[in-house]
């Protein structure tokens, strides 16, 4: 089976059932039945063959959430060309930088077109422009599809890049409708399941999680943006209700984003909450707060909210998108490790897939020893796109660079290769630190970055909250002390610095991109927000 097919499937669903998309700036949502989508991804596929797009083409296209950007990546899927997947401009964005993030996707993958979506459109671009046909397009009954195999490519996405430039991913037709059969497998789907995602689609757990599963599965999705989430996420927690919801897709972020929101939030506002629907929140694609994930259950459990939702789970693009998560009906477990901190269960492994776990010599671990998880089969793909190069072992398994615990079967992962601290011969793993800091009621989810310099643990929070700055010194002791207590770990108040914001650079998925920023600290680049009079 093709993703051609699942195109080909939306021609006959029921009218009732289709893309819920609210798009940014819009007040309400717009109504795309899926029959009407097949007719307008032929009508598009129509139009981009006669511009000169044919199989094999390369598009680099910045996925927005928008209709007409969603019927092209499937119109030019059905064509058998090649979308590169990749972040559009916004706001916030150095266009210098977007602009040369873009060349040299270009250059390095021999991309043919651009896709003009809307948020281009202003940029000087050297390459061929590929535009979106008019709103009013002339539905079309039937799609001239090109005649594919399940080993050829459907899409590129690309690697996190949070230790170099983002790696192209290229994912064939099997590999994608496999990874969508074992998520539809493991969710259970019911008919009248109903699935909620604000996460970017040019990120492979919006596009794979959110977006193409759904439309797998035909049900029944309810699509916005990030910006909605951050603007109000109560209101996205009342839409779960309303909407009655089964099925969500976040990043770990958004739990303690909403728990913040929650607490200034008048208890009439959310007297009608009803989360009972809510069976399966997918929780990925950054290290989990277990002591905000359990704060989060215990606020909402009065508004029926079960244990069982929150669902930790654990992926890469590298393997499409999933490889493992908590089964459904488990309470996610939790692990205390060596140095005290704790971990939690991100489940077993999907069938397809095997992994093992090796410690720093190269040796297999033990049960409870901590090493790199290996991965091999599943939906792993071969190779990167235009490297020929396997970037896995001889014995089929792929380092990933990611560090964790095998208990009884299922994986807890702690952190990442390169996020290891080793203290008083301890390990430990920079986001234990950055959990701990950000239970400060003046620290904001995400804002804050530990890395080592010199042998020296230096913290990086940033802020332009004119309270904190004017009483430094006792917030820096506040933050030294939540560190000893929780870690027994001192760190000197003169390494607890307060920056500038914006300067925490991330990747496409929200990890940090901790290289960058130890260099960047390193070199003398991090600007500190010294006081609430300068500002910054």
């Amino acid at each position: 089976m093709t993703a051609i097919a699942m195109i080909q499937a939306l021609k006959n669903t029921d009218s009732h059932l289709g893309l819920f998309l609210r798009q940014d700036r819009a007040a309400e949502s717009k109504f795309l039945a899926y029959c009407e989508m097949y007719q307008k991804i032929a009508a598009y596929m129509e139009y981009f063959r006669a511009t000169g797009v044919a199989a094999g083409s390369r598009i680099l296209f910045p996925f927005e959430t928008t209709e007409g950007v969603i019927i092209a990546f499937f119109a030019l899927v059905g064509l058998g060309a090649i979308p590169l997947s990749v972040k559009p401009y916004s706001m916030g964005v150095v266009k210098e930088s977007y602009l040369e993030f873009l060349t040299k996707v270009t250059t390095q993958y021999q991309a043919e077109f651009v896709l003009e979506a809307p948020s281009i459109r202003s940029l000087e671009l050297s390459l061929q422009r590929l535009q979106l046909p008019d709103t009013d397009i002339q539905p079309q009954e039937s799609a001239n599809f090109a005649t594919i195999t399940d080993t050829d490519i459907a899409f590129v996405q690309f690697s996190s890049g949070s230790t170099s430039f983002p790696k192209g991913i290229p994912v064939t037709h099997g590999k994608i409708v496999t990874q969508m059969q074992a998520i539809a497998n493991y969710a259970q789907n019911r008919p009248s399941d109903a699935t909620a995602s604000w996460l970017p689609l040019y990120h492979d757990m919006g596009l794979v999680g959110g977006l193409l599963t759904t439309l797998y599965v035909r049900h029944n999705l309810h699509l916005s943006t990030p910006i909605h989430f951050l603007m109000n996420p109560v209101e996205w927690l009342s839409e779960l209700s309303e909407k009655k919801i089964a099925i969500a897709v976040i990043p770990d972020f958004a739990i303690s984003y909403c728990l913040r929101r929650l607490a200034i939030t008048d208890p009439e506002e959310i007297a009608n909450l009803n989360l009972t629907q809510l069976r399966m929140v997918f929780n990925g694609s950054e290290p989990i707060n277990i002591d905000k994930l359990h704060q989060f259950l215990e606020v909402l459990a009065p508004y029926g909210l079960q244990p069982t939702a929150i669902k930790p789970c654990y992926g890469m693009a590298e393997a499409v998108l999933m490889i493992s998560c908590c089964k459904l009906e488990d309470v996610p477990r939790i692990m205390t490790l060596a140095n005290g901190c704790k971990a939690i269960s991100v489940g077993q492994a999907l069938s397809t897939f095997d992994i093992r776990l090796r410690t720093e010599d190269g040796l297999l671990c033990h049960e409870g020893e901590i090493g790199e998880v290996e991965l091999r089969g599943g939906t792993l793909v071969d190779n990167y796109f235009e490297s020929e190069r396997p970037f896995y072992n001889c014995d089929g398994f792929f380092p990933t660079g990611d560090l964790g615990v095998i208990s009884e079967g299922e994986l807890f992962v702690t952190g990442r290769l390169n996020d290891r601290f080793k203290i008083n011969g301890q390990s430990y793993f920079a986001s234990d630190f950055e959990h701990a800091i950000e239970s400060l009621p003046f620290v904001q989810p995400s804002k804050v970055a530990t890395i080592q310099a010199d042998d020296r643990i230096i913290v990086l929070i940033e802020t332009k909250q004119a309270s904190v700055l004017q009483q430094l010194i006792d917030h820096q002791r506040q933050v030294s002390e939540i560190v000893l207590n929780q870690l027994g770990i001192k760190i000197p108040v003169d390494n607890i610095l307060f920056i500038c914001p914006g300067q925490l650079e991330k990747t496409s998925s929200g990890k940090l991109r901790r290289i960058a920023i130890t260099q960047a600290y390193i070199t003398g680049k991090i600007m500190l927000a010294k006081n609430a009079r300068n500002g910054c």
